[in-house]
């Protein structure tokens, strides 16, 4: 009661604070962000694109360790496809969308957010079968980039499905007409239309084709036998480096004795929180197996909570053994929960389910 009475006082707080500030206050901090998120986007298309990310101060790219793959700080994150070009094409939806101001900003964003689309569908080719599979950068995603499971999922698979929804209009972007031509149709879910875009460009579903082929490359992860999926998981060559996989016996590859021992260490976060964009892509493309193996993993991972249900950190994937006795809503745990509750949302719509309920009773 008291924590239901701290958080309702922190709510309302917010509320008061947002709902007392005058319109012209509103508008300044609204330019505010959209001049932060323009200072970042217009310098690393600038300096750093087609690499992952920015570096602040040199404005030089960043980019994977290929000399020390051990530096999992660094590699998990960055898997040599132009992350922050994802990150920021829903940001640029977004945008666009937002109400008009002097600043030109929606145009701008919407103009953004196409030819961003261009030019990653340039570099990494269409998702299709064929030529057309095949960027100026790579086919898809086959590239030779061990990445984390759980990053790659929320930042890769789930930037392109979001800009994927947005290009179709299925999240609208006020303004902006996703039509495709009246003689068009399919009823194949991969090619779901054909919208022509100002700067010459047809959209007909590359970003989900391309989530797809992204997505397949991940799946590798989860053959293990408790279906708690490993960390890790390398784009083109899958996960031979876990000796115990069932995969690795099938390799073609040879691995030298001591490239062998790799972590098989989790968390409840990177296990559990896979389950929307996996769902989606697989409501999407009519291809269960994402959804399947997130749900797995997820339930995996809840039924091995405490007896008075709490949920721990680390995890080891091969064995379902917790890896030390700390519990807790922090990192490593938090998004476990807001997934729990989101997916439920997402799925059913009805209210707080018991185990969401549950789990939230263990901690208070």
């Amino acid at each position: 009661m008291i924590l239901a009475a701290l958080l309702s006082t922190c709510l309302l707080l917010v509320l008061s604070t947002a709902a007392s500030m005058r319109a012209d206050v509103l508008a300044q901090l609204r330019q505010e962000t959209v001049d932060m998120f323009y200072h970042g986007y217009s310098n690393y298309m600038r300096h750093a694109f087609p690499e992952d990310e920015l570096r602040p101060l040199s404005c030089g790219p960043l980019t994977r360790d290929r000399d020390n793959p051990a530096r999992i700080g660094l590699n998990d994150a960055l898997g040599n496809y132009s992350l922050t070009l994802i990150d920021s094409l829903s940001t640029l939806a977004i945008l666009a969308g937002g109400p008009r101001d002097g600043s030109y900003t929606g145009p701008q964003a919407l103009s953004d957010f196409q030819d961003a689309i261009l030019q990653f569908v340039h570099l990494y080719g269409d998702g299709r079968r064929g030529p057309s599979a095949t960027g100026s950068r790579a086919t898809g995603f086959d590239l030779d980039s061990k990445v984390q499971l759980f990053e790659t999922v929320i930042r890769g698979v789930g930037g392109l499905l979001s800009a994927h929804l947005f290009a179709i209009g299925e999240l609208p972007i006020p303004g902006y007409q996703a039509t495709s031509p009246p003689n068009f149709v399919s009823h194949d879910p991969l090619d779901p239309v054909s919208i022509s875009w100002p700067n010459g460009f047809i959209y007909n579903g590359q970003l989900l084709r391309l989530a797809l082929d992204l997505a397949q490359r991940l799946l590798p992860a989860f053959y293990t036998q408790t279906g708690i999926p490993y960390p890790r998981v390398n784009l083109r060559t899958g996960i031979p480096f876990y000796v115990n996989s069932p995969l690795h016996q099938l390799a073609d590859r040879d691995f030298e004795p001591e490239k062998l021992g790799e972590i098989t260490e989790t968390c409840s976060a990177g296990a559990g929180s896979l389950t929307l964009e996996f769902t989606v892509l697989s409501r999407l493309t009519g291809d269960s197996r994402f959804e399947k193996a997130a749900k797995r993993a997820f339930w995996e991972v809840w039924r091995r909570r405490s007896d008075i249900g709490l949920i721990g950190n680390g995890i080891d994937a091969e064995k379902g053994l917790w890896i030390g006795p700390h519990a807790g809503i922090g990192a490593g745990m938090d998004s476990f929960f807001e997934y729990a509750l989101k997916s439920h949302i997402l799925l059913s719509g009805h209210e707080l389910p018991a185990r969401a309920a549950a789990a939230r009773d263990a901690f208070v």
